[in-house]
C-alpha cells in the first residue's frame, strides 16, 4: 500500500504542481487581476481549457476492461493512468475572442496569438493595463504553454463482485501532497458494472454467440487546494496580513457505457460506447492588494501616492468542459494473479489507457 500511496502521491502533484505554480505565481496574478476579475475570469478560462477538457476526459477513462462481471467476493486492485491527447486548435488561442475589458489591451494588436496550459513552451504576448484614466498602470506577459501535448490522469481502483452479475469499482486517494508545495489533491470515485448477456440472450443463445454485453456507470471526483504562497504586499498598511489566498478546485465527471468484450484465453478484448461529462468548478480565492491607478503630472499633487485596490475571491467560475458520445477499445490479460490493461478512446479528446493489477478469482 506504500508503493501505491507513493505512486499517487508522485503522479498526482507532477499533473498540478504546474497548475499551482505557474499558472498562479504570486506575481502574475497580482499583474493578471489589475485588469479586473471579468478579464482575469476569461483569460484564466482560455489559458486553462485543455487541462480541464484533458482531465476530464482522463478521469473517465479505465472503469472497465471487460463486459463480464466478477463473482461474489472476487476482486483486483489497479494501478493505471490515461493520457489524453491535447488538439493542435486547442494548444493555443486568440485573445481578441475572449471579449476583454478596454482596461486590458494588446501591446502589438497583430500579436495576439498566446499558448494555452498545453501549448508551445514559449512566452505568450503582452497586455497593457490601464485604469479608469486610460493611465497605464501595468503590463505582464501572457504565460508560456508547458510544452507537453497531453494531460496525464492517474487512478488507483479497487474492484469486487457482489451480488450475481454485478461488480463494484472505487477510487480513493486520501487527502496528499503539502498545500505550502504544491498544494493537497483527494481523490474520490465510484463505478458500477452489471452484465447482461443472459438477458439479452436467454437459454442457449449465448453458447451460439459466446460474447459477454454489460451496462456500466462511473462517477469520479478530484479536489484540489493550494495555499498561495504569501509575499511582501504592494500597499505597506496591509503589510503582515493573512490575506488568506488560496486555490481551490473540484474536478468532476460521469460516464455510462455499454461494453462488449470476449475471453480468449488469458485475453479479453474489449469494445464500449458510451456518454460522458466533465465538470470544473474553480476559484482563486482571499484578498489581493494591486496597485490600479498611479499618479499623474498633470495631478494637483503629482507626488500622491499610488492607489491600491483590493480585490476579494477575484477568479471563480463553474463550467461543463466536456459532454458527449465516447468509444473505447482495448483489452485485459490473465497471468495468474496478475493483470495488464491497456485502453484506447475517442470523443472530444483522444486518450491512452494503461495499467497493471493484482486480483483474486473471476
Amino acid at each position: 500500500m506504500k508503493k501505491l500511496n507513493y505512486f499517487s502521491k508522485i503522479t498526482f502533484l507532477l499533473i498540478f504542481c504546474f497548475f499551482s505554480n505557474q499558472t498562479f505565481a504570486q506575481g502574475d496574478v497580482s499583474e493578471l487581476i489589475k485588469s479586473g476579475p471579468e478579464d482575469a475570469a476569461k483569460l484564466a478560462k482560455a489559458y486553462l481549457n485543455p487541462f480541464f477538457k484533458g482531465l476530464g476526459f482522463g478521469m473517465n477513462s479505465g472503469w472497465y476492461n471487460s463486459a463480464k462481471a466478477k463473482n461474489l467476493g472476487k476482486f483486483d486492485l489497479r494501478i493505471q493512468a490515461s493520457a489524453a491527447m491535447v488538439p493542435s486548435s486547442d494548444q493555443s488561442f486568440d485573445i481578441r475572442t475572449l471579449g476583454l475589458s478596454n482596461k486590458t489591451r494588446l501591446r502589438n494588436p497583430a500579436n495576439f496569438s498566446t499558448p494555452t496550459a498545453f501549448g508551445a513552451n514559449n512566452e505568450g504576448p503582452e497586455l497593457v493595463l490601464y485604469d479608469n484614466n486610460g493611465t497605464e498602470v501595468g503590463s505582464f506577459n501572457m504565460p508560456a504553454g508547458s510544452g507537453i501535448k497531453f494531460v496525464p490522469s492517474p487512478q488507483v481502483q479497487a474492484t469486487i463482485g457482489i451480488i450475481k452479475n454485478t461488480d463494484v469499482s472505487i477510487r480513493y486517494s486520501p487527502e496528499i501532497g503539502k498545500s505550502e508545495d504544491y498544494g493537497t489533491v483527494q481523490v474520490l470515485g465510484f463505478g458500477i458494472k452489471h452484465e447482461i448477456t443472459k438477458l439479452l440472450m436467454p437459454g442457449k443463445t449465448e453458447k451460439i454467440i459466446p460474447i459477454d454485453i454489460a451496462i456500466a456507470a462511473g462517477y469520479n471526483q478530484i479536489k484540489y487546494n493550494y495555499q498561495v504562497a504569501q509575499a511582501d504586499q504592494v500597499d505597506d498598511s496591509n503589510s503582515g496580513q493573512d490575506l488568506k489566498q488560496r486555490v481551490e478546485g473540484k474536478f468532476s465527471g460521469y460516464t455510462f457505457d455499454a461494453i462488449v468484450s470476449k475471453k480468449i484465453a488469458l485475453f479479453t478484448p474489449f469494445f464500449s460506447i458510451g456518454y460522458n461529462t466533465a465538470k470544473t468548478d474553480l476559484g482563486l480565492l482571499g484578498n489581493y492588494i494591486v496597485r490600479t491607478s498611479a499618479p499623474t503630472v498633470i495631478s494637483p499633487l503629482p507626488n500622491s501616492p499610488d492607489k491600491f485596490t483590493t480585490f476579494t475571491d477575484p477568479v471563480k467560475f463553474k463550467q461543463d468542459d466536456i459532454a458527449g458520445v465516447r468509444s473505447s477499445i482495448g483489452f485485459s490479460l490473465h497471468l495468474a494473479i496478475f493483470r495488464l490493461y491497456g485502453a484506447y478512446s475517442i470523443g472530444e479528446y483522444q486518450a491512452y489507457t494503461a495499467g497493471i493489477g493484482l486480483g483474486i478469482g473471476k
